[in-house]
C-alpha cells in the first residue's frame, strides 16, 4: 500500500502542474519545483493595462437567490432575505480581461482576509512563467495574460489559490477544459457542490500535502483554482475560499478594488 500510495502522489503531482505551477515554487512545504502551465490562450486582445478595462455587461444576469456564496460586486440585492447576503454565490460572466499584473496581485487573498494563515509564497507571472512582473520587469508584463498565485499554511493545511487571465471568455473556456483534464487523468473523483462563477468543477484526491480537493473554476476570462491539503478534508471550507477568490476576480473585472473576504459559502 505505501508504494501505491507514493505512485498516486507522484501522478497527481504531474497532471496538476497547468493548476499549480505558480504556488509550487515555494514555501517550507512545497513538493517539488514549477513545471510549465497548461497552454494558455494565443495572443492577447489589445487592452490597456487597466483595473478593469471597459467591462461590457455580464452575458447572463446574476443568479440571486439560487446558491449561496457572497454577494456579486454588482447587481441587485434579492427581494427575499431569507439567507445571509454572504450565501449567495457569484455567477458573473464578464468580458473584461484582468492584464494588469498589479490588479491580478490584488485579486489574490492577502493577510488581511486570511487571518490566522500565514502566507509563504506569492508571485504574478505572464502566462508562460517566463517574466515574473516585479522590478524593472513589471514593464515586460503589461497588456499580455498572467498567472497569479498565492499560498497560505495554518498547521498542518495548506491552501493555494491561482488566477489565470485571458484575453476572452473563449479563452478561457478552452483553459478551463486543459484544466479539468489534468485532473481527470489523475487519481481524482468529481464531487459535487454549488456552482461557483461561469462554471466550476470540484475534484478530490491526493496532493502534494495528502488527500485534498481542487475547484476549478472560470469567472468570465478568469480561470482560477483553490486547492486545500493537509489535515482532514473539508469540502465547504474549499469552497468557501472559492466563492471568496471568485468574487474578488469580479469585482476586479467591475473595476472595483478587490476586497472581499471569508464568508458563509
Amino acid at each position: 500500500m505505501g508504494g501505491r500510495r507514493v505512485l498516486a502522489a507522484v501522478a497527481a503531482a504531474g497532471v496538476l502542474t497547468g493548476v499549480l505551477a505558480g504556488c509550487s515554487s515555494g514555501g517550507s512545504k512545497n513538493a517539488g519545483g514549477p513545471a510549465a502551465p497548461a497552454s494558455s490562450a494565443a495572443s492577447p486582445a489589445a487592452a490597456a493595462p487597466t483595473a478593469a478595462g471597459t467591462a461590457a455587461a455580464p452575458a447572463t444576469a446574476p443568479a440571486a437567490a439560487d446558491a449561496p456564496g457572497a454577494g456579486a460586486a454588482t447587481g441587485s440585492a434579492p427581494a427575499q432575505a431569507s439567507a445571509p447576503a454572504a450565501a449567495e454565490a457569484p455567477r458573473g460572466d464578464l468580458e473584461a480581461a484582468l492584464l494588469d499584473d498589479k490588479v491580478v496581485g490584488q485579486v489574490l487573498p492577502d493577510a488581511k482576509v486570511m487571518a490566522g494563515w500565514e502566507e509563504e509564497k506569492r508571485r504574478v507571472d505572464t502566462a508562460d512563467h517566463k517574466v515574473t512582473c516585479t522590478g524593472a520587469a513589471a514593464a515586460s508584463c503589461a497588456g499580455k495574460p498572467l498567472s497569479g498565485s498565492v499560498r497560505f499554511s495554518s498547521g498542518d493545511v495548506v491552501v493555494r489559490f491561482l488566477v489565470d487571465t485571458l484575453p476572452s471568455r473563449d479563452a478561457a473556456a478552452q483553459r478551463l477544459k486543459e484544466s479539468y483534464a489534468s485532473y481527470s487523468a489523475g487519481p481524482f473523483k468529481k464531487v459535487d457542490i454549488p456552482a461557483l462563477g461561469s462554471e466550476s468543477q470540484a475534484f478530490q484526491g491526493p496532493l502534494a500535502e495528502g488527500e485534498g480537493v481542487g475547484i476549478v473554476v472560470r469567472s468570465g476570462t478568469v480561470v482560477a483554482s483553490v486547492t486545500s491539503e493537509g489535515g482532514p478534508v473539508d469540502l465547504p471550507a474549499a469552497r468557501r475560499f472559492a466563492v471568496m477568490l471568485v468574487k474578488r476576480i469580479e469585482q476586479a473585472q467591475a473595476g472595483k478594488t478587490p476586497d472581499s473576504g471569508l464568508g458563509v459559502g
